[in-house]
């Protein structure tokens, strides 16, 4: 039995299905919320825990019913106390702020892993760890989230992702990391570097293309009358997958730069779902879990894409340009998108100083793979 403290809750309900999963996998769960809008926490003292619906054979625990939660606390620091695990579940933009908030309430010794899409997590809150003199705490990352989930009240119905790959900065510091993570994580792996889970961003393959070429029709369907769009559904057309494909293409060119593996967006996604296609386009199309997801506002594209451009997308031009390579297409996708969004995506996010991904490539390397 791990002792786990789940904090946060986004809306992609990472947070929630977590602490539910975990908790039914018998592990000592603490959730708490962070501050501003949440779920009320006297919704869910008062149903005794979150009940976690659906196929129980898609979750770690092989269970669904109500989780046992340990504690349902109104403060972080309270479910942060003796926590050998640390599941953060906070929005990227706030990432920094969010975790600087917590570095002084973290245990000795523990493993805060920071749910999402990559996003160079782990290289965005080192600095704030070494500046509190928190080498003991251990920040890991991966290109996906263990868990997708939809929340109903206290209701949280979703599935996993298997055999995530996780990071830390520096690698070394992955195998002490996932000793704490595989209890709870069993078919965790060890990614060879940040680098990689940072390029292997799921988001930054799926989302631009479909979401360049589908924004007429997303707000086509708003302007009847608030219509939502099955996004996987109708966005994933011919024309998007072959953009993905490109794009998929420059990417690859990054990874080889800095020595990482190029898994492209097809075979990613065969990885996650066990569903495997030529090309992008088939790939999500014949993606079960993707074309199951539900319908979307029209406005779901302008927060999926003010993370993913600043984030994602505009990092890797950075690091391929650093690398003496060119990203046009990727440029061109950050530079469109925002103007659409109404921001500067090359001021929006994090600079590559900022997470030490400045500098000589060899240097770059040695430092997301090795002991600093």
């Amino acid at each position: 039995m791990t002792k786990v403290a789940v904090i946060g809750n986004t809306h992609r309900n990472l947070g929630v299905a977590c602490a539910a999963d975990l908790a039914l996998a018998g592990h000592e769960v603490r959730y708490a919320p962070l501050s501003g809008p949440s779920m009320q926490l006297d919704e869910l003292r008062a149903s005794g825990g979150f009940e976690l619906k659906g196929d129980p054979s898609v979750y770690y625990s092989g269970k669904i019913g109500k989780a046992p939660l340990h504690a349902i606390c109104d403060t972080a620091a309270q479910a942060l106390d003796g926590a050998e695990v640390v599941l953060l579940d906070v929005p990227m933009p706030e990432l920094e702020n969010r975790f600087g908030e917590l570095i002084q309430d973290l245990p000795h010794g523990a493993v805060v892993h920071i749910q999402g899409h990559g996003y160079w997590s782990a290289a965005r809150v080192r600095p704030l760890l070494r500046k509190a003199n928190r080498e003991d705490v251990i920040a890991t990352d991966a290109g996906v989230p263990t868990h997708v989930a939809a929340l109903d009240g206290v209701v949280v119905t979703g599935r996993c992702r298997r055999s995530v790959e996780f990071a830390t900065v520096p690698g070394h510091r992955i195998t002490e990391a996932l000793a704490k993570l595989k209890p709870l994580f069993g078919d965790a792996l060890a990614a060879p570097s940040a680098l990689q889970t940072g390029l292997e961003n799921l988001n930054l393959m799926v989302h631009p293309a479909m979401v360049l070429l589908g924004i007429g029709m997303i707000e086509r369907a708003d302007l009847r009358g608030g219509e939502h769009v099955r996004f996987y559904r109708e966005c994933n057309v011919p024309s998007a997958g072959k953009l993905a494909d490109a794009l998929d293409v420059e990417r690859g060119a990054v990874c080889k730069a800095y020595g990482v593996r190029h898994r492209t967006l097809p075979t990613a996604i065969d990885h996650y779902y066990g569903t495997p296609g030529k090309n992008a386009y088939e790939a999500v199309l014949h993606c079960d879990a993707m074309q199951a997801w539900g319908a979307y506002p029209a406005t779901t594209w302008r927060g999926w894409e003010s993370v993913d451009v600043p984030y994602a997308i505009v990092p890797l031009v950075w690091l391929a340009e650093q690398a003496g390579l060119s990203a046009p297409l990727h440029r061109g996708v950050a530079d469109i998108l925002g103007v659409l969004l109404g921001i500067d995506p090359w001021s929006a996010g994090p600079t590559l100083a900022d997470m030490n991904l400045d500098g000589e490539l060899t240097d770059v390397v040695r430092y997301f793979s090795g002991s600093d």
